[in-house]
């Protein structure tokens, strides 16, 4: 990194100040380049964390639509594209059968299971939040194998925010469209008592069926 230091005719006649005036010269340049030098740095590390922050979001909301559209167990993918597209056809047996036999498919970790459960409700309650209670219960029953029992709305609302929701989360289920985004960011939280009331009938009725397999 080359620095040119440009001394004035008035200082050149001033022999003794000479040395003191282009240290100082010199030192101010050199303050004046690092700082530009970090500044550029820290924009170019925000650039790089915004693209991969964005090529993130594009992934997990690829795998969202390619496990929807899995041929093997694609239930809800054209309840998804009815509820897009505002028909009057689907009932909510329709809906809750669909997504019923979809999540009964599910094979991998409880964790996985509960960050795909949440992101495949997210849909289904934005467009039907009259099945809300309903579809709950399986994706905090999910949380509650992950996690244990001891839990309330708060601790729900920090699953969702850190696995699924964060800019470097990495969800099993990847990511919903907008809708989804909007109802676990923005309606889910309005709703916290309606969840903490289904949480804990899903807690109470898991300890009786874990009660009664002990009693077998």
């Amino acid at each position: 990194m080359a620095i040119h230091i440009y001394v004035s005719q008035e200082i050149l006649s001033s022999p003794k100040e000479l040395h003191h005036e282009v240290r100082n010269l010199y030192k101010n340049r050199m303050l004046a380049v690092i700082k530009q030098h970090i500044m550029l740095k820290s924009f170019k590390k925000l650039f790089n964390y915004k693209s991969k922050s964005e090529k993130l979001l594009e992934r997990n909301r690829l795998r969202f639509d390619q496990i929807i559209s899995n041929k093997r167990f694609n239930y809800l993918e054209k309840i998804y594209q009815i509820l897009f597209e505002n028909k009057d056809s689907l009932t909510d047996e329709k809906l809750l059968n669909a997504y019923f036999n979809f999540s009964d498919k599910m094979q991998s970790n409880s964790f996985a299971i509960a960050e795909l459960e949440w992101a495949i409700i997210s849909i289904l309650c934005q467009f039907r939040p009259n099945l809300t209670e309903t579809l709950l219960k399986r994706p905090l029953l999910a949380i509650i194998y992950s996690i244990g029992d001891d839990i309330d709305w708060f601790t729900i609302k920090q699953f969702i925010d850190k696995r699924i929701l964060a800019n470097n989360a990495k969800p099993y289920g990847g990511l919903p469209p907008e809708p989804g985004i909007v109802w676990l960011e923005k309606l889910l939280p309005n709703q916290k008592e309606k969840v903490q009331k289904v949480l804990e009938i899903v807690i109470e009725e898991n300890r009786k069926e874990i009660e009664n397999l002990n009693h077998r």
